[in-house]
């Protein structure tokens, strides 16, 4: 079926917010950038939460798709240049501005000629959150024993636990061992008691720090995720978690992270290590085993903009260069990465070649020319219209080039 005829304002300087009416369309090749990273729009469900902007305010919200409609046009219009790759319906709703118009507008695709030069969306913010103050691994995971020690008598500490608080058993070596389950209910008063307090998998494990600075985490998690990675020797029950690294200068940023996070590590020339079951369990959940598996942990999400753009940068200091590209095996870790990118108020762009992920992180601003960037193709496609809850631009592209684009319905 044809397209109906659009209701905008024949005006382009009235056009600021799109009409009620269902338009446009992108072409089935488009990928909108979802909280699980790109989704290419005949995959969209109401399932999916996107990222939304609102042009006036500039604020960046991951709103639900209501809906998506399957249509099919005669002519398309493209617009092609180095960072925006995009083919949609004549009628599709465009977010732009110019150098004489600061507040974003939109207009169809089909009348851009009417301009010669355009600048997209460059500049937004998502809310605000909360700094995370600390980090407590006992909040990610239940596998695993507290152990208490105290230096009073044994029975003067038994005495002062609360009623229903009782270990499981007693080691000269690391104290009273508490499950998981009544540690997490009796945590504030163990650790006021307790002269120390450290975590294991199981009896017989060597006790680990669990409560960490958070800056110290977040890095940490950055170089584990593009460095890190899991051995489990064959002849005992232990994990060895290792970060490789060469280059002097990032030797000597991990010497002192591992020291502000207390762990008791092994260094060679090569790599950082040390052996835990507990945290090769945990870091796995986490984050991933393999390379082509791995991802950034939900708590992430929750970040606030600086420890966000710390762990971005310990990303690219892993497995970046001096260009801001990030590379991975894993294609739900390049989702991550884009997904971060946007979060800071960086247009992403990624690229696929020879098996890797090459996801560019550079901030620019940037825009089109009406009579080298936009082409009108008579060709018939099929188009699909998302409808989006409240917000009216979606970021979106194809091959990996990403651009704030108005959505066909809102709701």
């Amino acid at each position: 079926m044809k397209l109906p005829t659009t209701r905008f304002d024949e005006s382009l300087s009235a056009s600021t917010v799109p009409t009620e009416d269902t338009v446009g369309g992108f072409t089935e090749e488009t990928e909108v950038m979802t909280t699980r990273g790109p989704v290419a729009v005949p995959n969209l469900t109401t399932r999916h939460r996107v990222y939304a902007l609102d042009p006036t305010t500039r604020l960046v919200k991951s709103k639900p798709i209501r809906a998506i409609e399957r249509c099919e046009t005669d002519e398309i219009i493209e617009i092609r240049t180095r960072r925006a790759n995009l083919r949609v319906a004549p009628d599709h709703p465009i977010v732009f501005r110019t150098k004489s118009i600061v507040q974003p507008r939109f207009t169809r695709a089909g009348d851009l000629e009417e301009r010669e030069y355009y600048q997209f969306v460059n500049q937004w913010r998502r809310p605000s959150r909360e700094p995370l103050a600390g980090v407590d691994i006992t909040d990610f995971t239940d596998e695993y024993q507290a152990c208490v020690t105290r230096s009073v008598h044994g029975h003067t500490f038994r005495a002062a636990l609360p009623d229903g608080c009782d270990p499981v058993y007693r080691s000269r070596n690391v104290g009273y061992c508490f499950d998981a389950e009544t540690f997490k209910r009796f945590q504030l008063e163990l650790e006021a008691l307790g002269d120390s307090v450290a975590v294991r998998a199981k009896r017989g494990h060597h006790p680990q720090p669990y409560q960490f600075d958070a800056e110290a985490f977040i890095r940490f998690i950055g170089w584990f995720v593009s460095e890190g990675s899991i051995h489990r020797p064959s002849d005992r029950e232990t994990a060895e978690i290792q970060i490789a690294q060469e280059k002097s200068r990032h030797r000597r940023t991990l010497r002192t992270l591992f020291e502000k996070l207390g762990f008791d590590v092994s260094i060679d020339d090569r790599s950082f290590s040390f052996g835990s079951y507990l945290y090769g369990q945990l870091l796995e959940r986490l984050c991933g085993h393999r390379s082509t598996d791995r991802r950034l942990p939900e708590f992430v999400w929750k970040l606030s903009r600086d420890q966000q753009r710390l762990l971005l940068e310990s990303l690219l200091d892993g497995d970046g260069n001096e260009q801001r590209t990030y590379y991975t095996a894993s294609e739900e870790l390049a989702g991550d990465v884009l997904r971060l990118s946007l979060e800071l108020g960086i247009k992403p762009r990624y690229s696929f070649r020879r098996g890797t992920w090459q996801v560019f992180v550079n901030a620019v601003n940037d825009g089109f020319v009406s009579s080298e960037h936009i082409e009108q193709i008579s060709e018939n496609a099929v188009v699909y219209r998302p409808t989006v809850e409240d917000y009216v631009a979606v970021l979106a592209g194809r091959n990996g080039r990403f651009q704030w684009i108005g959505v066909s319905r809102t709701s």
